[in-house]
């Protein structure tokens, strides 16, 4: 992008069901959509059924479509790239009748389905080409502990009669600061992928976190752990909880992070996008 390719992760590449039809990622594509560009800020999401609304900057879209990491959204090549691309695009879609019946009344889309759509509209609509490379980067692996990993399967990770393929909502990772020395994150519903990215995003600012569990669940629970670097006040009238560290609150719920000299990522170079859509 701008003069120069805009390196970014993209997730990996996954096969959703839909029914008793196979759709690839290539094959998930809005049945109508209006592009076009608008001003303001909303939110992109499936607020009624079979329908699909996204009001952001052309860049947020992107990577939101191709789910970038928050430790790469913070590389400064990604910010320079990015510049020139601010322009708030409006979508207003059609969702395919197959999804939308199985998203239901009110929808429960998927986000990986929607995330499809979009990336395969905005390659239509803003000319949008790419590449793969790949890059070493330094950050953690997250791992299973050999006490075993305690925080609690979310019993609604798999509502009763749904099918073998059934792929639950995103869930999310939450930060919570209740005093200086303190942080939380409330994990609901969430992968383990999306914890690893949680902790990269609120915890190790953009360190990659990659998830090496091998657990496929959806998990809700919570950390609270000492904040990095805190240094306390010279002088305090009121004593203070002694709190784990975040490697030791993992511990405790069997975890493990493990600092890597270099982690291998598949990196997506986009090579070209417009900076405004084909007329619909």
């Amino acid at each position: 992008m701008a003069n120069g390719a805009l390196a970014i992760t993209l997730a990996a590449l996954f096969t959703c069901s839909i029914e008793a039809q196979v759709f690839t990622p290539s094959e998930l594509k809005f049945e109508v959509a209006s592009v076009k560009p608008s001003s303001g800020y909303g939110d992109c999401a499936s607020q009624s059924p079979g329908q699909f609304t996204c009001l952001r900057p052309l860049q947020e879209m992107i990577v939101m479509a191709f789910e970038v990491p928050a430790y790469q959204r913070l590389d400064p090549a990604f910010v320079r790239a990015s510049k020139g691309y601010e322009q708030v695009i409006q979508i207003v879609a059609k969702v395919p009748g197959e999804v939308a019946k199985k998203w239901g009344i009110p929808p429960k889309g998927n986000n990986e389905e929607l995330m499809a759509m979009l990336r395969n509209l905005l390659i239509d609509r803003f000319t949008l080409t790419y590449h793969y490379d790949k890059r070493e980067v330094q950050g953690y692996s997250l791992t299973v502990d050999k006490p075993g990993f305690k925080p609690r399967r979310d019993p609604t990770s798999k509502p009763v009669g749904a099918p073998k393929d059934y792929v639950p909502p995103a869930g999310s990772v939450s930060p919570r600061w209740y005093a200086p020395a303190e942080n939380r994150l409330d994990v609901t519903r969430a992968s383990m992928r999306e914890f690893a990215e949680g902790l990269s995003r609120w915890v190790f600012q953009g360190i990659p976190v990659t998830d090496e569990t091998g657990l496929k669940g959806i998990y809700s629970f919570n950390l609270r752990f000492e904040t990095p670097d805190y240094t306390p006040p010279p002088v305090t009238t009121e004593p203070t909880e002694s709190l784990p560290t975040i490697f030791q609150a993992l511990g405790r719920q069997g975890l493990k992070l493990t600092r890597n000299k270099k982690v291998l990522t598949d990196f997506l170079v986009i090579d070209h996008v417009d900076k405004s859509p084909k007329a619909n």
